[in-house]
């Protein structure tokens, strides 16, 4: 049950429901009459496989329940057994179990519930038990008689319980030791090594185990006369030409040589010279005039035996399209700010005609401008953002169009920055009677993203009316800091807002709070707030309190304790003044309160400090958060962002290759999966994006399938956005062999959770497979409609099994997926009838993934020694026992703070390249699809979404390019600052457990 399929794009399909209504219903004082609705699991239902089925009844108060049948046109009907009460009044429960042999022909089962309290009303619905069907990967082929020549069979057995599979036999019985059976669904023929006397044909009949009456037969035929083409790929521009392309033919006794013919999808092909060309003589392809649109064009060159026009051979030449390429200095500018260096690449345009530039349509009036409207290929042109900040960050969409094409543009995003305005401290208490100058206090604003440098001005209010001298005094009153001083009398109002205007724009400001106390203690925060922890390797985050004894006396402190709910707050710094209880006139001490998580929810706490001054015991509040250790999922601002955001596209990949996508459906036959205890074998869908060849017209993509997404939709409590990806469904690989990224999600995420980073490295030239763990994947829709939901639970909904002994499962179960994909990736790169023939490259193989995913690669990467490099997404780090490795390794978190011992081990045992990166500010699913998605809802640093995505995707890239395609290395990689400057980068040489070291193998 092997194959590549594609992605099925249907809505989800319920099971069918009948509703009929009974006359009187069942009781005489019943105002409504009884009815019953019956819905199935599963329709079509293979045979011996049981499914649940719910029966809905309503009108009868008294619960009597339902009477199962079944029915059908055939002998055997299955057999159907009421379940335990539901919990649901009025919902009743059954299991229907289909017939243990498939029918001859589908079968169709009729499920009936029967009320108890009314005979003559019943419900129905209907189940399919589908015949044995085969699905073979061809019918008809030809194969030349060369040795080493073969015809890869395989066949998908459909409505096969017991999964036996088929026979092969071949006629003519000569060609016997011409057949190899590799397994029950695939079989190799293998042409003779010399050609026949005549056109020779051969049938191999596949018979099903299961039911030998269902047979499919596949025709092969060997002609008598050989014909080789060289060469067998090529690339051309329009206009151009193909020269010394050769036939040479064997056994072709008359010497008559071949035909030429030219097909491809979208006329003109252009064009060969039909021939006759006799054996070893060259002919010339000429391009169409025209370069194809909207992308490149492939064409089917065709050479045909005169002789014996069953004997035939193609070549490949893609005619290239017009591609834009477009590049920019920098990612995000402030107002009245230019970006130079803006320079769009034409590449394969005869004409040579350059481009035309737009400033698209941004949503404000002021979108900036542009330098030029129109440049050579090559030629730099500047852009200016406008003349004023504004409201929000802008994006700004820059477009250039190919003269000679206008279809064919290139694009590049540039953000301008809003102002933004942050005042510390944030909070304050502060006393009124103060010794001279120590109720002064300094406050500093940070004005991000102001062009002019124009600072901000101060205010005092109180419920937003100005209030000073009543409430204290600032000065200045403009400028970056002030000092704000107390009054000498407490005020009726004792809450004080000291705030923060910028100058340039009066709109965007930033508030500290202040509290005025009648004591001598002034505390700084008035808050403690730790923010949200992922509890990996039980985290600890330590903030400080500054205390200062405004008083002329000494300050004697007797304690400083925790209460509330406390369990993880506790004080690892106790103030320490003159001495240990005492703190002098003036002077000030810092008290360190950790929280340490050890479960998942939101804790407050408050910091008491006992003293002898009049506002004894002060109290400080305390607040912090725990995520599961696989990341915060889910939550309010989640679902608030995906409902404001109902359709979404795709980010934009980034390099010069159309992106194509489609899915395997892969059967582990030699390995039953370990998540059931049935004995099925272990199936797994893989779904792959790769650079497109493009000259076809394109298939839009479907984000994941429709069953999934509803499901996703049904668990997160929201409609389900209509998404736009950037790729053509089932469209042909670009020419030529290209590394490979295997990836593997996060814990009980899904295989297309990463698609901005999927396509981007397509359209880069790299090949990603991206496996989704069945039973552990929060759901999986196969081709044939299933849809298999995890048993582990899911991080949607925050119901997934987080003890060791279930995440350990699933490690050790992902490591024998990516064994058997990879298994899979060289059968597929083997195949001639494989749409990606020749097209992996797997001497270059990458392992990545996300959180748990990250951990999988890491360990895959020394178990699986075709992987050269691994990839770990903010993931679990290993445990001491992981060893060393001289493979390149790239790790990037998501806003750590200190490494922990674990990743301090892995690192020094990183002999091979390393590169760390940290996205300060984010969190764990930054680095996934949900950050484009729920826009907004996801940190991302002080950076926007779009600086973010488009960092992650180029030290990816860079990473990829340098250590899997020997490409130089980027200065990324170096630690050379990036248009986020948020990422923190840890180099080859650089360690943050321990001092610099100039050997990485140390």
């Amino acid at each position: 049950m092997k194959g590549i399929t594609s992605l099925a794009l249907a809505l989800v399909v319920l099971g069918p429901v009948i509703v009929l209504n009974g006359c009187s219903g069942g009781s005489a004082n019943s105002s409504l009459p009884i009815m019953v609705s019956v819905s199935v699991g599963s329709s079509p239902l293979e045979a011996s496989l049981a499914d649940p089925v719910t029966a809905m009844v309503s009108g009868d108060p008294a619960g009597k329940g339902v009477a199962w049948s079944v029915s059908c046109s055939g002998g055997q009907c299955g057999s159907i057994v009421a379940g335990p009460a539901s919990g649901t009044p009025n919902l009743y429960t059954a299991t229907y179990t289909a017939p243990g042999t498939p029918p001859a022909s589908d079968l169709t089962v009729t499920i009936k519930a029967t009320s108890l309290a009314d005979g003559s009303t019943s419900g129905s619905a209907n189940v399919t038990i589908p015949a044995i069907t085969f699905s073979p990967s061809l019918t008809k082929a030809t194969v030349q008689a060369i040795a080493g020549n073969t015809v890869p069979i395989n066949v998908i057995v459909n409505g096969d319980p017991s999964n036996q599979g088929v026979k092969f036999s071949i006629s003519p019985a000569s060609q016997a030791a011409n057949l190899t059976v590799q397994d029950p669904f695939d079989a190799t023929y293998n042409a003779p090594s010399t050609p026949p006397a005549s056109d020779l044909t051969v049938m191999v009949t596949a018979t099903s185990v299961e039911d030998s009456t269902k047979t499919v037969t596949v025709t092969i035929t060997v002609p008598s006369v050989t014909i080789a083409v060289t060469p067998t790929t090529a690339t051309v521009d329009a206009m151009g030409n193909v020269p010394n392309i050769v036939a040479t033919l064997g056994n072709d006794a008359s010497n008559q040589g071949v035909t030429w013919s030219v097909t491809c999808a979208t006329p003109p092909c252009g064009s060969v010279a039909p021939g006759p060309t006799l054996t070893g003589n060259p002919t010339t392809y000429a391009a169409p005039t025209t370069p194809p649109s909207p992308s490149d064009l492939t064409v089917t060159v065709t050479a045909t035996s005169v002789a014996d026009p069953a004997a035939q051979t193609t070549m490949t030449i893609t005619v290239k399209a017009i591609s834009v390429s477009v590049t920019a200095s920098m990612g995000t500018v402030q107002f009245n700010q230019m970006v130079s260096n803006i320079v769009a690449v034409v590449n394969d345009d005869p004409a040579m005609k350059g481009v035309t530039w737009a400033i698209q349509p941004c949503g404000v009036k002021d979108c900036g401008s542009i330098s030029s409207n129109a440049t050579s290929s090559g030629q730099a042109i500047t852009y200016t953002a406008p003349a004023t900040p504004p409201v929000n960050d802008l994006p700004i969409t820059i477009t250039a169009s190919s003269v000679s094409n206008p279809v064919q543009q290139g694009s590049v995003a540039i953000t301008v920055l809003a102002i933004v305005v942050s005042v510390s401290p944030s909070t304050a208490i502060i006393p009124v009677n103060a010794a001279a100058g120590l109720n002064a206090t300094p406050f500093t604003a940070t004005v991000n993203n102001d062009s002019s440098n124009q600072g901000t001005n101060w205010s005092l209010t109180q419920n937003g009316t100005a209030c000073s001298p009543v409430c204290g005094t600032i000065t200045p009153a403009s400028g970056t800091q002030t000092v704000y001083a107390a009054p000498s009398t407490l005020p009726a109002n004792t809450q004080v807002s000291i705030t923060a205007s910028s100058v340039t724009d009066g709109l965007k400001s930033a508030s500290a709070t202040i509290t005025l106390t009648a004591g001598t203690v002034k505390l700084i925060p008035a808050t403690l707030i730790f923010g949200r922890l992922k509890l990996i390797k039980l985290p600890k985050k330590t903030l400080t309190e500054t205390l200062t004894n405004t008083g002329s006396s000494v300050l004697n402190i007797t304690s400083q304790t925790i209460s509330g709910n406390s369990s993880p707050y506790s004080v690892t710094g106790p103030c320490q003044g003159s001495s240990a209880t005492m703190v002098a006139s003036g002077s000030s001490c810092a008290i360190s309160v950790q929280f340490a998580p050890t479960s998942v929810g939101s804790f407050n706490g408050t910091l008491s400090i006992a003293d002898d001054d009049i506002t004894s015991p002060q109290q400080v509040p305390l607040s912090g958060s725990a995520c599961t250790r696989f990341g915060c999922v889910g939550g309010a601002t989640i679902r608030a962002a995906l409902e404001e955001n109902q359709t979404a596209t795709v980010p934009s990949p980034s390099g010069s290759y159309k992106v194509g996508t489609r899915t395997a459906d892969l059967v582990d036959t030699s390995r039953s999966d370990p998540y059931l205890a049935n004995g099925a074998k272990r199936e797994l869908l893989v779904r792959i994006w790769y650079p497109s060849a493009g000259g076809q017209s394109c298939q839009p993509a479907p984000y994941t399938s429709s069953g999934v997404w509803n499901y996703l939709a049904q668990l997160e409590k929201v409609p389900a956005p209509q998404v736009k990806t950037n790729s053509c469904q089932d469209a042909s690989v670009a020419t030529g062999a290209h590394p490979v990224v295997v990836f593997t999600h996060g814990y009980t995420g899904t295989f297309t959770d990463y698609t901005f980073l999927f396509e981007d490295l397509a359209s880069r030239g790299y090949i990603v497979a991206s496996v989704n763990h069945t039973f552990e994947a929060t759901a999986v829709q196969f081709p044939d409609g299933r849809v298999v939901k995890s048993v582990l639970g899911s991080h949607f909904g925050n119901t997934s099994r987080l003890d060791e002994s279930t995440t350990s499962l699933a490690v050790a179960v992902r490591l024998a997926d990516l064994k058997f994909v990879m298994d899979e990736l060289q059968g597929l790169n083997a195949s001639v009838s494989s749409p990606f023939a020749g097209k992996l490259d797997l001497s270059r193989v990458a392992v990545a993934g996300h959180s748990l995913g990250g951990l999988t690669a890491l360990v895959g990467l020394k178990l699986e020694p075709r992987f050269g490099a691994a990839i770990s997404v903010d993931g679990v780090m290993p445990g001491p026992l992981f060893g060393a490795t001289e493979k390149p390794v790239l790790m990037l978190f998501a806003g750590r703070d200190a490494w922990d011992q674990d990743t301090c081990n892995l690192w020094s045992g990183l002999h091979g390249p390393r590169l760390a990166l940290n996205f300060r500010g984010s969190e764990h699913l930054t680095p996934s699809d949900i950050v484009w998605l729920a826009k907004g809802a996801i940190q991302t640093g002080s950076v926007s979404m779009d600086s973010t995505v488009a960092a992650i995707r180029s030290y990816i890239t860079a990473f990829l390019d340098a250590n899997l395609s020997g490409k130089p290395a980027d200065p990324l990689l170096t630690g050379a600052p990036s248009d986020d400057p948020d990422v923190e980068v840890t180099t080859q040489t650089q360690s943050p457990c321990s001092k610099t070291v100039t050997n990485a193998q140390q």
